[in-house]
């Protein structure tokens, strides 16, 4: 079985499992998640094959002190079966799941400088408005983006970035140039 459908095999388990629970599976699952990407050394030993499954759970444990019976049970399981390296591939599977079911759609935002909180706010009403539905705002500082923004919902694409504006002004010279000769 591949990696993605392992992850999404594990992440609808836990959609399945957590009941009443689900805003706080979702917290302590982001919170862990989070924790994974900034501190190189908590993923090191929890992917580390050496160290014993049982020291792991209780670095989760004081990591996550506040989290569901249901996602404890969970990270359990994932340490059982040797999952833990494919933790954050469910994470993703998870996030999509939870997406599908709460209407959610993810949309990636490109932008030469990171954006502030209050930026995002305000961007994420303006494009919920724009795309017609919620949602979940990924940023993404990219090189490509000189400036504006570059925004992807799925298969739709919004690019108000400089290049592209550019880009514009260049086509409607060379058709007033071409069409002006004619």
């Amino acid at each position: 079985m591949s990696g993605a459908a392992v992850a999404h095999r594990y992440a609808l388990a836990l959609l399945s499992a957590q009941d009443g629970d689900a805003p706080e599976v979702r917290a302590a699952f982001m919170e862990l998640i989070g924790a994974y990407g900034t501190e190189p050394r908590l993923r090191a030993a929890i992917e580390n094959p050496r160290v014993r499954g049982s020291d792991k759970e209780r670095v989760l444990k004081r990591l996550l002190p506040d989290a569901p019976p249901v996602f404890g049970n969970f990270l359990r399981l994932l340490l059982e079966r040797g999952r833990e390296a494919e933790l954050a591939e469910i994470f993703d599977a998870y996030q999509d799941l939870w997406d599908a079911r709460t209407g959610v759609a993810e949309a990636i935002v490109e932008t030469a400088l990171p954006l502030s909180p209050e930026d995002l706010r305000r961007l994420q009403g303006t494009l919920e408005e724009r795309f017609g539905q919620r949602l979940r705002l990924v940023p993404r500082v990219s090189a490509e983006v000189v400036g504006g923004v570059r925004v992807r919902v799925g298969d739709r694409l919004l690019d108000d970035t400089v290049a592209t504006r550019i880009r514009r002004v260049r086509r409607l010279l060379f058709d007033s140039e071409v069409g002006g000769q004619a």
